[in-house]
């Protein structure tokens, strides 16, 4: 993956992840071609990838929005130039404020053309999946619910095209409200240290919740199940207190984001979901 990605670096996302979380949307002509387009699903050029079959599951299971085709990394170069193409790939992004240049992988949305570089390439819509280089089974499980929002994100901004990037986030935490209705899956070792006792856990969150594992989300996302939401976290893997932790909390069955939150890691602030995180989620209005 790192050869193809020397090739198309960088789709980059003008995030200014010290004042505000974004979220990239097209503009109305470019969802408009991408409607009209055929979507490349770009796979991994490794022949055994576990990526490649979670991604075609994910498409299978959720993807109505437009016709697809499956191509691999090594044909994107060739194909990126094709007007009646878009493209959903992993590409690696940093954020413009971030002075480390920390590379996250996205799983982003572009639309093919006459364009000189993949940088000037439209991001129509872009999730973070993880830390660059970090293993695919710490996404694998959730793609079907980021294909989703993907796909959502796209139909909303259809339908409403006062959405931008500047004001999705706070249109989807303003309208998801508290999910006191539903229940909290949880991954014990996503939690901060003193949250993966039940009894203490429960004194932070009031509303239902359950210890749960990848199986068992993945299960959730594929059956559109709606009584749940998830986290979805990329975090640093290094002990050393640096980096930014991401933190998605989000419902399994419409992809409606009911947290945001991008925390600097540091020794107070450790690559968890943390206690602060529950008394904000919880005291949404």
């Amino acid at each position: 993956m790192n050869k193809i990605l020397a090739l198309i670096l960088f789709v980059i996302i003008s995030y200014n992840i010290f004042s505000q979380i974004t979220i990239p949307t097209g503009t109305k002509q470019e969802i408009n071609k991408f409607l009209k387009n055929i979507t490349c699903v770009v796979l991994k050029n490794e022949f055994m990838s576990d990526y490649n079959d979670a991604i075609k599951a994910a498409i299978s299971d959720h993807w109505t929005i437009t016709p697809v085709e499956y191509i691999k990394e090594s044909e994107f170069h060739k194909l990126r130039k094709d007007v009646s193409k878009s493209f959903l790939v992993i590409n690696q992004v940093y954020f413009d404020k971030d002075k480390s240049s920390t590379l996250f992988d996205f799983l982003i949305l572009t639309n093919g053309g006459n364009f000189k570089t993949v940088n000037d390439m439209p991001t129509i819509c872009g999730v973070p999946l993880s830390y660059s280089k970090a293993p695919e089974e710490d996404y694998n499980y959730k793609l079907g619910l980021i294909v989703k929002f993907i796909q959502n994100h796209i139909e909303l901004c259809i339908s409403n095209p006062a959405i931008n990037q500047d004001n999705a986030v706070d249109y989807y935490t303003g309208i998801s409200g508290i999910p006191d209705d539903k229940i909290f899956y949880v991954l014990a070792d996503e939690l901060a240290p003193e949250l993966r006792n039940q009894s203490l856990f429960s004194k932070n969150y009031p509303y239902n919740y359950k210890f749960s594992s990848k199986e068992e989300i993945a299960e959730l996302i594929k059956n559109n199940d709606k009584n749940a939401v998830i986290l979805h976290k990329i975090s640093p893997y290094s002990d050393n207190n640096h980096g930014y932790c991401i933190k998605i909390i989000i419902d399994t069955e419409n992809a409606i984001i009911y947290y945001y939150d991008m925390q600097k890691v540091n020794k107070n602030n450790p690559p968890f979901l943390l206690p602060d995180d529950l008394k904000n989620l919880s005291s949404k209005k």
